[in-house]
């Protein structure tokens, strides 16, 4: 006969902290790793001769390798104790030896999943071009304009790579730094936090696409943006593992990189992000047709597998 343990032995059950309270520390974390960052990367910019973050507002395009090295560790560094470093440490802090199952890091996705990952990267390209060129449609203020101009002028620079070392410095830091720290802040922690307040997986998808496109401070490319943080938030959805986002997102911002390496400047062409004047219509909807499409496989293999 079996009897009840006493109440002084029963095993305790933690309470999950509320969601804002998890968000707020996120954003806290994310606060101090960005100052963490820049200090680093203005102390190596001092011994490097270089007058410190202020020398990234005044690059010009024919900056030397050494000033095109150093602003891509500008970017790297914060980014990195930001992003990757906020929320492994907020993670740590709420989920303890949880954390990478909370942040669904535990299981790598089905090749299935990933061939589909894979075919939204190439239909996405298109889509977002055309949603780019009607975002620039809207009345958007000027200042608005000239923050997304300085800011494309200072990508252009960084993109430009005359060595194979460049590119991977490159590749380190839009491809790997980025995809990394930005899925597990966004899909990994809001988004799933997000799900959690408002009771509706699609509308937390929705929701953190906007917060994922308004961090980025461009918002004459707000639209493509949003659309991109959107698809990665079904991805995760659907495959419940984050390492299909950090693998698209990868994949989306590497092609770039690489097209820029090869093609110089003839790659602003396939870029998402670049001002055109006439869209191409046919490959907006013919990339739509595929993202609808694999979109349903995939929520359909989503169903599948937990049914």
């Amino acid at each position: 006969m079996e009897y009840p343990l006493p109440d002084s032995e029963m095993p305790v059950q933690r309470k999950e902290a509320s969601p804002w309270i998890m968000l707020l520390c996120l954003v806290a974390f994310m606060l101090v790793g960005l100052i963490l960052g820049s200090m680093l990367v203005n102390t190596l910019m001092r011994a490097q001769g270089l007058d410190g973050l202020s020398f990234l507002g005044n690059m010009k395009e024919d900056a030397s390798l050494q000033q095109r090295n150093m602003a891509r560790w500008a970017n790297l560094f914060p980014h990195f104790f930001a992003f990757t470093g906020g929320a492994v440490a907020v993670s740590l802090l709420f989920f303890r030896s949880k954390w990478l199952q909370k942040l669904q890091l535990q299981r790598w996705p089905s090749w299935l999943f990933i061939a589909g990952g894979i075919l939204f990267v190439l239909a996405i390209f298109p889509v977002a071009q055309t949603s780019y060129w009607l975002n620039q449609q809207l009345p958007l203020p000027m200042w608005m304009k000239d923050m997304e101009k300085s800011a494309n002028e200072l990508v252009k620079i960084l993109l430009h790579m005359d060595g194979p070392a460049e590119l991977l410095l490159n590749l380190l830091t839009v491809g790997v730094v980025a995809a990394l720290g930005e899925e597990l802040v966004f899909r990994g922690i809001v988004q799933q936090q997000m799900n959690k307040v408002v009771k509706n997986p699609i509308l937390s998808i929705w929701v953190t696409a906007v917060v994922f496109s308004a961090i980025h401070m461009q918002f004459v490319g707000f639209l493509p943006r949003m659309i991109l943080g959107a698809g990665l938030g079904y991805l995760f959805h659907w495959s419940r593992s984050l390492w299909l986002p950090i693998l698209v997102h990868f994949l989306f911002n590497s092609l770039q990189v690489i097209a820029y390496y090869f093609l110089g400047e003839k790659a602003d062409q396939f870029s998402p992000d670049q001002a055109i004047d006439n869209p191409n219509w046919l490959g907006g909807i013919v990339g739509l047709a595929i993202l609808i499409v694999v979109g349903y496989y995939l929520s359909r293999l989503h169903k599948q597998q937990n049914s």
